[in-house]
């Protein structure tokens, strides 16, 4: 009498489901070749234990069922995604804020910059820097309460004079009771169009700059 092993073989369904190779369908398949050929060949002296069928069954139910839920999610993502990208649209055009450093001065007019106090501080500092790394303004905030503020710089150096056109970069330090409270340094940009990628939906922003719609803290 020809014999196999009985149904106790979760290493094969582990080992296809570590794998990551099946899809829950190829898994049935392949277990019900492996059940139907062992039937067959069982001893009746030594039938297979129900305890063992049974398991493998829920086993084999439950990757079925946790592969259509990533398979519904996934559809939900997509749908969603394109969803928060049509509503992004109507972002074109408008004048935003984001996360960003640099800042440029042109006819000597300084562009527009802020920062993002996330809680009450008592001293707000700002440091605009050359192409070199040199500070050429420093400005003092004073306190100020959590939220988005503007930074005001007139385009003008330490000395009260007009700092020549270019890119210029710009940081931002503030503290409560002599504590960082980690404010984050804003730009503003126009929004040229939108797109999308793994991280999210994206505002464009022109000249290589894009930031994502989640990270936008004013519109204007």
């Amino acid at each position: 009498m020809t014999t196999t092993s009985s149904v106790s073989n979760n290493s094969a369904i582990n080992d296809t489901l570590k794998s990551g190779s099946s899809s829950a369908a190829d898994l049935q398949n392949n277990f019900l070749t492996m059940l139907v050929t062992q039937m067959n060949n069982q001893d009746p002296l030594n039938p297979m234990d129900n305890s063992q069928l049974t398991s493998q069954l829920a086993q084999i139910s439950t990757v079925s069922g946790l592969q259509t839920m990533n398979e519904t999610l996934n559809a939900l993502l997509t749908q969603t995604a394109a969803s928060r990208a049509m509503d992004s649209a109507s972002l074109i055009g408008k004048t935003v804020m984001v996360p960003g450093s640099g800042v440029s001065v042109a006819g000597g007019v300084a562009g527009k910059i802020g920062v993002d106090v996330p809680s009450t501080a008592d001293s707000v500092t700002v440091q605009v820097l050359d192409k070199s790394g040199n500070v050429v303004r420093n400005i003092d905030m004073k306190g100020q309460t959590a939220g988005v503020h503007d930074i005001a710089w007139d385009g003008k150096n330490d000395q009260g004079a007009v700092v020549a056109d270019g890119n210029y970069s710009f940081k931002v330090a503030a503290t409560a009771n002599g504590k960082d409270v980690s404010p984050i340094a804003l730009i503003y940009g126009k929004v040229q169009a939108i797109s999308g990628d793994s991280s999210g939906v994206l505002v464009d922003l022109g000249d290589g700059k894009t930031a994502n719609v989640d990270n936008v803290r004013r519109i204007s």
